[in-house]
Order: structure tokens, then sequence, then C-alpha cells
């Protein structure tokens, strides 16, 4: 990453004015569940619909400038997380993007292979591994401490075997906010001569994801949390995705990454994810005009912006939390981007999280509450799971006056 010294701060202003719900006056604290979408994104979408809704790969015009837009989407998002294009598989959720995977590996476990899964994940990354226990799969959880929420590598070590075919886990955790060490497990795990699916879903928004870096053989994002539509990322390694039973139609077999896509693509949302990329590139030009030609560099120093500006916005959250007694945050009490995402969950003792976030949309604020699908991370925390945690997340256009103000407003409630 660029060293943040040598760096122009953030043009929040600028980053905003791409963002049309911001100006609905409400202050949007909730990104971790779906940021806004930028105009980019927006206009792509709208002029597909527009021009060419209709099939691709036919020889008639309409059809091949919808072709050409998904090449361009599906290759914008594979640059980006530095990746083939056949190796990036977009579906509609991650969720469901998981399941399929689960379907597609299951041939590959014996009875008496072992699945080591998280309690920390979102269930998306977690319950259709554990369904394979029906069919004879050992599954083994890696815990969470229960006061701070993290996973510790070292807990990992035990429960690797020579049966280990597989290890699921977050880079981020969504309720917890703590970055985990992706290369570092990813190692462990290939060292017993398993697989690992990472859920990035939590760390996309936030900071460039380096697929080949980190040597994943699965990792998975939702782009509706990282600016764009109700879509989802599954990236695979090609000899991985090789290695999968087909889960498309017949006459698919054998097509990476198709095998791993059934009914194909929402072609019109498809081609509006180049405008993720364009909103990227345009924050790149404002605070630097011309400079690198590969997308990846560039990438680098847009991200680091966004991490400078994100840790400005969740210190000063993260102290007014600490240094109240009935406030129990959840993770790292620091928002040093080297350990967490501005992600963070507490709770208010005698408050609960429905009442704390009734109270604050009352002042046009806008967070979450609830366990956020991270149920059995909520539940090993201790907390209530159907009222769950108070969870605030930021990305970079969030501005330190909105934070003031929701600070201001939670001590009134504290």
């Amino acid at each position: 990453m660029p060293n943040e010294n040598t760096l122009p701060q953030l043009d929040v202003d600028f980053c905003r004015s791409h963002f049309p719900p911001i100006e609905n006056g409400m202050v949007y604290l909730e990104n971790a569940g779906g940021s806004y979408v930028p105009r980019q994104v927006i206009d792509r979408l709208t002029d597909a619909m527009e021009r060419c809704q209709n099939q691709p790969y036919y020889p008639f015009a309409a059809s091949e400038d919808i072709a050409a837009r998904l090449g361009r989407s599906i290759g914008a998002m594979a640059e980006m997380i530095g990746a083939e294009k056949d190796e990036v598989v977009v579906g509609p959720s991650t969720t469901l993007n998981v399941y399929v995977l689960s379907q597609a590996l299951r041939p590959l476990f014996a009875e008496g292979d072992e699945i080591v899964v998280t309690n920390q994940d979102h269930e998306a990354n977690s319950g259709a591994w554990r369904r394979l226990e029906e069919f004879g799969v050992v599954v083994k959880e890696w815990r969470i401490d229960g006061e701070t929420g993290d996973l510790d590598p070292a807990d990992l070590g035990p429960l690797l075997s020579e049966r280990t075919r597989l290890v699921c886990f977050p880079h981020v955790s969504n309720v917890v906010g703590t970055i985990n060490p992706v290369a570092e497990i990813a190692a462990m795990a290939h060292a017993v001569g398993a697989m690992v699916c990472v859920d990035g879903v939590a760390y996309a928004a936030h900071g460039r994801i380096d697929v080949k870096k980190w040597d994943v053989d699965f990792y998975l994002f939702s782009l509706y949390k990282i600016y764009g539509p109700h879509l989802a990322v599954l990236y695979g390694k090609r000899e991985a995705i090789a290695k999968c039973r087909n889960q498309n139609h017949f006459f698919h077999e054998g097509i990476i990454p198709t095998i791993l896509n059934p009914g194909g693509l929402n072609y019109e949302s498809v081609a509006s994810l180049a405008g993720i990329v364009d909103y990227f590139e345009a924050v790149y030009d404002h605070h630097f005009g011309a400079g690198e030609n590969a997308l990846r560099d560039r990438l680098a120093k847009v991200f680091a912006l966004f991490a400078a500006q994100e840790e400005r916005l969740a210190q000063p959250l993260i102290d007014f939390l600490i240094s109240q007694p009935k406030v129990r945050l959840v993770g790292q009490a620091n928002a040093e981007r080297s350990r967490r995402m501005p992600t963070i969950s507490f709770t208010i003792a005698g408050r609960s999280a429905l009442e704390v976030a009734t109270a604050l949309a009352e002042k046009s604020l806008a967070i979450g509450h609830g366990h956020y699908y991270g149920y059995r991370c909520v539940e090993a925390l201790g907390c209530d799971p159907e009222d769950g945690v108070i969870r605030v997340s930021m990305v970079h256009y969030n501005s330190r006056e909105e934070i003031a103000r929701l600070i201001a407003a939670l001590q009134e409630l504290v």
C-alpha cells in the first residue's frame, strides 16, 4: 500500500457528490448492509436497459453491444481483485454462490473427510458447509474468543489434520470488524492439503483485494456492499474450479467458470459493474491526475485514501464508546487499518439494540441492529441473537460531521 504520509487527504465532498441518495438528509451508517451506488453504476445500468436489453452473443448490433458490456464488466471485476477473467463468477448473492460451490465440491469429499468452519462467519459461509454433515463430512468449528470476538490462528492448528479438505473463514466479520490474516490462514490450510474459502464481504468496500498474493482457493464478496447492484462475485483458482462438479446445464460441462453459474447472468446489472471501477477511476483522477497505467496500481492509491479517511471516522467513535462504562465494544479498541475495518458493533447496558436504532433513526441517523446473519457469532459473544448488537458501519463517503452527530446522539442515550 502507498505510504499514507505522501497521499493527499480524501476530498470527501467530491466523493459524496457521486452518490445521489446522500441528498436525502439521512446520515447513512449501515453501509455493511449495503452501500450507496454512485452515478457511474446507475448510468451504466440505465443505458444497458435503454439500448440493449436483449440476449448477448447473437450477430446483431444490440446483442453484440450487451455482450461487449458484459465482457467489460467481468474483466473489470477480475482486474480489480487480481484474477483472470475465467476465474470470476458473478451470481445473485454470496449466500447462493457459496451454496452452489458447496454442491459443486461435495463429490470431492469422502465420508470422514473434514471441513473447518467458524462461528465468526456470516451464515452464508457457514450453513452450506455445515449441511454437508448429512453426507458423512465431519464439520469442525473454529471458535471465537467470547469476549473479544476474535479468531486466534493458534486455535486453528489443532483442528487441522490429514483429513481436512476445506477451511472456511471470514476475511472480516460483519459483526466483529477485526481483520483476519488471510494469507497466514491459507498457508496453514494448504500445509495439510486443504483448500480455503474466504468470505470477503465485509472487507471488499474498504481494501484492495489480492487473491493471488493471498493464495486463496475461493474468495467471495457482495457487489451491493462495494458500491454496485445486488449481485455477488465468486473467485476461484482455475485449477480449483476445474475440480468442481458442473452445476449448470449438461452442455456446459467443462466450461470454466460457467459450471459454477447455473441460470446465467442478470445482464443489465452485470453490465453496470464497470461503473464501480469508473467511480474509482474518477476518485483517482481527481486526487492524482494522470499517473499509473495499471488499474491495480491506481486502486492501491484509491483504497489508501479510503483507509485513511475511514480511520479518521472510526477512531473518535471507538474512543467515545470505550469511555462509556455502560457500553461494551465488540472487537479491537483501535481503528488502525492493519487491525480492523470501520464496522463497529457494541451494546449499551439497559438498552435493546432495536431501541437504540429506533431512537437514532428519529434523529435521521441510520444504523443497524440485530445479528446481521452472524447469529452464531452474536450468540458466542453472550448476546441474545434475537435482539443482537448495535452496528455502525462507515465507508469513505461518510464525513466527520456525521460521526460527530452520531456521538452526540449516543451520548444522550448512554
